[in-house]
């Protein structure tokens, strides 16, 4: 493989890439803090503007956005350079937030959600593309796992600031917040980020290609987050057959095309298409479980709809501690061995989920954390090791690319997984209670239940199917060393991280 030689860029010191760290990080904060800081806020923004009934297309609308964008940004930052593309989705992302806070009904604020997903749908995945342009793979798996760490605080502090800005300080302020973050992660990152090396290389982008691939995403996203069996008056099956369609003409353009939008060695690498597998079948069994586990906790446990919230949070930390875990083992390894852990943790994830959906209303309510920490562990190790095997195995030039490929199906893939299992749950329920469940998922309208156990089996046997496809696809997947002589601004990375990057290229 050539290794693609960077474009000459001013010397990079130890400051300078300790400056970019933190302004990585406050890009972090953006993104996930918007993920959950949102959620509480809902009635009361449905309340002060009068519109309840469409109040999920706020969700929905930056959902469809974000996600579809995910892969355009990761070519454009190997188009144009990864520090103007993340200050574009930085500023798009603010300009929507300010739009947010401004709009003056349901209509105009579900528009500004869509504006502002444009520029989150960028944020994450070209963070982790400008951590591989001054990290090396080998120690990539450490920083990877103290971001994790941040991004989980982040998601978790966010319901709470939220619900505190939206009642004291209006819902509006849940918005504004963004703008000074903001404006510091813009300021650190336009200055750090012009002494990252640059590897892009002219490409063109298909737009075509891009035109199906996000008609095929969003009509997916679509009857995926519908609950009914239409989709503005169409069928639900229509629905899913359009984008079938739509998927399989993105599949043409991908092979008739040029320069496809998606390099077809991306997609022809075993070890890329796997460690996305692992990625998206983890994740999926990770939402799957979390966004039913509180209703479950009130059924099984009788706590309220707030000690049921609570719960998660240890559930969180378990991904995290799993994260940094798995990243440590990577940098302390030679290169080499980083799916051990992993691929132990996909096998226990999958016991630990079998065994919920055989006795997991037998467990008192300590064990059931445990279990489940267990098991977030397990999807947690397997972060960074996806993320670092992805960027391992292309080019310089290709980087962003394939980390944009990747988190999109990983987003993508775990959306579906979430909605398949739902509607297993949903088929429990209406054979239950027939024509009498009206859809609505409640701990009291699922009181009526004897053994509320039963309808959650299909999750937790769901989920442990998920983690081990997950295990065997990481246990297929070649281990090829990571590499550990690909960037010229290793030595000021050591400095600033502390760390030893052994055999590094200092050219």
């Amino acid at each position: 493989m050539n290794q693609t030689k960077p474009a000459t860029a001013p010397a990079m010191e130890p400051k300078d890439v300790q400056r970019i760290i933190i302004g990585l990080m406050a890009v972090l904060l953006l993104a996930a803090l918007d993920q959950t800081i949102v959620s509480t806020a809902l009635p009361t923004i449905g309340r002060e503007l009068g519109d309840v009934q469409h109040l999920p297309w706020m969700v929905t609308a930056y959902l469809l956005s974000s996600t579809v964008v995910t892969p355009l940004y990761g070519k454009l930052a190997d188009i144009i350079g990864r520090r103007t593309t993340l200050l574009m989705a930085i500023g798009i992302f603010l300009f929507g937030s300010l739009l947010c806070s401004l709009s003056p009904n349901m209509y105009v604020l579900i528009a500004a959600r869509a504006v502002q997903g444009l520029g989150g749908g960028g944020l994450m995945s070209l963070v982790q593309t400008v951590i591989s342009d001054i990290v090396t793979a080998k120690e990539r798996g450490r920083i990877q796992g103290v971001f994790a760490a941040v991004f989980t605080a982040s998601s978790l502090g966010g319901p709470i600031l939220g619900g505190v800005l939206s009642e004291h300080l209006g819902w509006q302020s849940i918005f504004w917040v963004n703008l000074p973050v903001g404006a510091v992660a813009l300021w650190i990152v336009s200055r750090g980020l012009m002494k990252l090396p640059r590897y892009e290389r002219p490409h063109r982008i298909d737009w075509l290609g891009a035109v199906l691939m996000a008609a095929a995403a969003i009509i997916l996203l679509l009857a995926i987050n519908t609950r009914g069996a239409a989709v503005m008056g169409v069928p639900l099956w229509a629905v899913y057959i359009v984008s079938a369609a739509f998927w399989g003409l993105f599949a043409l353009r991908l092979r008739t095309a040029a320069e496809p939008l998606i390099p077809t060695g991306i997609l022809k690498d075993g070890v890329i298409v796997r460690a996305i597998l692992v990625s998206t079948l983890s994740m999926g069994a990770l939402m799957s479980v979390s966004a039913y586990n509180p209703l479950y906790v009130q059924l099984i446990y009788h706590m309220g709809a707030t000690q049921a919230g609570m719960v998660m949070t240890p559930l969180a930390l378990g991904v995290v501690g799993g994260s940094i875990l798995s990243g440590q083992m990577m940098a302390r390894g030679k290169g080499t061995g980083y799916k051990l852990m992993p691929m132990i943790g996909l096998f226990a994830g999958a016991v630990i989920y079998a065994g919920m959906a055989v006795i997991g209303d037998r467990l008192n309510l300590w064990a059931y954390i445990g279990g489940l920490f267990f098991a977030n562990a397990a999807v947690g190790s397997t972060f960074p090791v996806a993320t670092v095997v992805v960027q391992n195995a292309v080019e310089r030039h290709e980087m962003g690319t394939a980390t944009g490929v990747m988190n999109f199906f990983r987003s993508l893939g775990g959306a579906l997984l979430v909605a398949v299992f739902g509607a297993i749950l949903f088929g429990e329920l209406y054979a239950l209670f027939g024509g009498s469940f009206n859809g609505a998922l409640s701990a009291d309208a699922l009181s009526r239940v004897s053994d509320p156990a039963r309808i959650y089996k299909p999750i937790f046997t769901g989920a442990a199917v998920s983690m081990g496809l997950a295990f065997l696809a990481l246990w297929s997947m070649q281990e090829r060393p990571l590499r550990s002589r690909e960037m010229p601004v290793s030595k000021a990375a050591e400095e600033a991280t502390g760390e030893t990057l052994s055999d590094a290229d200092f050219s």
